[in-house]
């Protein structure tokens, strides 16, 4: 008997429901209160006096590398380099759904953005719709972008290797959120949203690549797009930091640096 080519693995569809659902009720309760139909601010407050970290020292450092890590620029090579590595192993349809997920996202974020109109914590240096804390760009792309590669990992690889690969893809979100907190950037409910919203992305993500499973064979190039990024990193920080740097530190001083990158 013939055996059928082994696909990868897909939640259901009961599952994926439930979580769309909640993801979106989460993202629309955060979205009410930011906009003031309900008292969101004092929790955000509350939360910010406890989080919220001091400039100098190296925690504050570490923080600036970490946030680095969800800065536009850095997330667009990287899901540039995952799309890539499905079209490299001919995984066209994955390739495409990855590439319309990844692009709408910016779409609705600054849509939210403009709708919300909620001012960020501290006065940072941003322009245009980045202006608007709701919600955190950081965040929900790099919680989309990073998760999405974690759901990878986890289907490609095998064993320890598996768990400590998807780990650590999950926690850069994680981390990130982090970040925006303690330098002032965003407060505590936008982090939420973001991940809210992100999840709800995901779950759309793995509904449309379940239309059509394909072979494991399209997780070749998973490994390619890993060292890639991983690669990157370096580089990208060594260029970016000292500019990342003199816009968290106008914060403080509430003085404009001569660039700023978007958040």
């Amino acid at each position: 008997m013939r055996r059928r080519p082994r696909t990868v693995p897909t939640f259901g569809g009961r599952q994926l429901g439930w979580t769309a659902a909640a993801s979106l009720g989460v993202l629309a309760l955060l979205a009410a209160g930011a906009a003031g139909f309900w008292p969101l601010a004092p929790i955000d407050r509350a939360v910010e006096h406890v989080a919220a970290g001091q400039p100098g020292g190296l925690l504050y450092a570490l923080m600036l590398v970490v946030t680095a890590l969800g800065d536009g620029l850095f997330l667009t090579l990287a899901a540039v380099v995952t799309v890539a590595a499905f079209l490299f192993t001919g995984a066209r349809w994955r390739a495409m759904c990855y590439a319309l997920c990844f692009g709408a996202m910016p779409v609705v974020v600054h849509t939210l953005k403009l709708l919300i109109a909620r001012p960020r914590p501290t006065d940072i240096p941003y322009t245009g719709i980045d202006i608007f804390s709701f919600p955190s760009s950081h965040v929900t792309h790099s919680a989309l972008i990073y998760g999405a590669i974690a759901g990878l990992t986890y289907v490609t690889y095998r064993g320890w290797l598996r768990y400590l690969l998807t780990g650590a893809f999950l926690l850069l979100p994680l981390m990130i959120g982090v970040s925006r907190v303690y330098l002032g950037a965003h407060w505590f409910s936008d982090v939420l949203a973001g991940y809210a919203l992100a999840v709800l992305f995901l779950v759309l993500l793995a509904i449309a690549v379940a239309k059509h499973p394909e072979p494991p064979k399209f997780s070749r190039g998973i490994p390619i797009a890993l060292f890639v990024i991983a690669a990157a990193f370096p580089v990208y920080l060594l260029v970016t930091l000292p500019d990342s740097a003199d816009l968290y530190r106008a914060i403080e001083l509430h003085q404009r640096p001569d660039t700023a990158p978007s958040p």
